[in-house]
């Protein structure tokens, strides 16, 4: 994992929290839309240092998804070490694309699992295709990795041996464009 890049994010992301709640001291920081207020505060930032240009409302999603994952996953943890790790997971670029191996997990039927691979075969990439009805195993490895059968999902394994697991056909489609093309 990039440490610098998850050092800068974790950073934003708790003076992001502290500007946050200095903007809603009267409320002690309670703010039901707090993604938004979260995303026009770290859209340029963010999108610096992921290399990306990021829309409003993608961010406010992702913050939201990685708001509810930590929640699920692990509330006692640090939300700001957490939300760094989901954003580094879904939108970090590779260390060593060239070296990176790479499995889609998905299964026949699925309508963003067809997306997804029609579009690595449009960039004529070499992915590995896990089905995760046809063979239990795929399945069992998905949900050890991330809790749930949820598919598509790239699995990303670094040379080091090191994993990440990124959902979402759009997301696997522009890391795919960017990254491994």
């Amino acid at each position: 994992m990039n440490t610098e890049l998850r050092t800068h994010l974790v950073e934003l992301l708790r003076e992001t929290g502290r500007a946050h709640h200095g903007a809603f001291a009267a409320t002690d920081g309670a703010d039901p839309d707090w993604s938004i207020w979260y995303a026009d505060y770290l859209q340029e930032s963010f999108g610096q240092q992921l290399d990306m240009n990021f829309h409003k409302s993608q961010l406010i999603y992702c913050l939201m998804n990685a708001d509810f994952e930590h929640q699920a996953k692990s509330p006692d943890s640090d939300w700001s070490e957490y939300y760094a790790d989901e954003f580094i997971e879904r939108y970090a670029p590779s260390e060593s694309p060239a070296e990176d191996k790479l499995a889609l997990y998905h299964f026949n039927g699925c309508p963003f699992c067809a997306m997804a691979r029609s579009g690595i075969e449009r960039l004529g990439i070499d992915v590995e295709l896990r089905d995760i009805h046809e063979n239990p195993q795929h399945r069992d490895d998905l949900v050890e990795a991330r809790g749930r059968a949820t598919v598509p999902v790239l699995r990303i394994t670094s040379p080091d041996g090191e994993e990440r697991w990124m959902p979402e056909s759009r997301d696997i489609l522009r890391y795919l464009k960017t990254t491994a093309a």
